[in-house]
């Protein structure tokens, strides 16, 4: 059984099973070709621990680095240590996730940002996902974010799974928030100081939001 989402993410990778008593289908999960809001050509490449080619090395310290940038601020996931490329590419690129770089035109190849998907609970409530997104300092604000978040509502029910819960969605992550409702997501519920975070030069405990949303099972 893949590691779940609440899992110890130094622990060893495993191949991904699949959520169990649910369709897989990892044939269908080909790159996606997009175009960003500024006209930029994008292609998101999924990797399928088992299935699908590991990424570079060189991408995947590129996203170590952009992961030990946001545990540093403080202020969007909840680890407080940073992690060795090792530790990330097992974390990260353990089950399933997909990276977005730029397709065509000048900077052909740089990455913007990457997602994974992995099982929110293990065993029989695996069926349940979770996501973790990650957009480059040099991709915000050119909606990188919104593309993945779409993205994942494509390739998570291809997976197998039948929902999504987002378990810590801090509520001063104000973007990420009106994300996830328009996208149709259903607020249910909220963890009262669940983050000690940093929030505008100073710590503070801060409300998490619970987003879930229901996938239609591809047949």
């Amino acid at each position: 059984m893949s590691p779940a989402a609440l899992d110890d993410p130094t622990a060893p990778r495993k191949q991904l099973s699949g959520p169990s008593k649910v369709n897989y289908q990892p044939g269908s999960l080909l790159p996606l070709s997009k175009v960003l809001r500024d006209g930029t050509e994008i292609l998101i490449t999924p990797y399928i621990n088992g299935y699908h080619d590991a990424p570079a090395r060189e991408i995947v310290e590129k996203l170590c680095e952009e992961m030990n940038g946001e545990i540093e601020r403080g202020d969007t996931y909840p680890m407080d240590e940073v992690m060795t490329v090792d530790a990330f590419e097992g974390y990260w690129f353990g089950n399933f996730a997909a990276v977005v770089t730029v397709e065509k035109g000048d900077g052909e190849g740089t990455v913007l940002g990457s997602f994974h998907v992995k099982p929110n609970y293990p065993g029989r409530c695996s069926h349940v996902c979770n996501g973790a997104f990650l957009t480059t300092k040099a991709a915000r604000a050119r909606g990188v974010g919104r593309v993945m978040a779409e993205t994942f509502l494509v390739y998570a029910p291809l997976l197998g799974y039948k929902s999504s819960i987002f378990n810590l969605v801090f509520e001063t992550n104000v973007a990420s928030c009106k994300l996830w409702d328009r996208l149709g997501f259903t607020r249910s519920g909220r963890v009262k100081d669940a983050g000690w975070l940093k929030i505008g030069g100073e710590e503070k405990y801060v409300d998490a939001i619970v987003f879930q949303k229901f996938f239609d099972i591809p047949e």
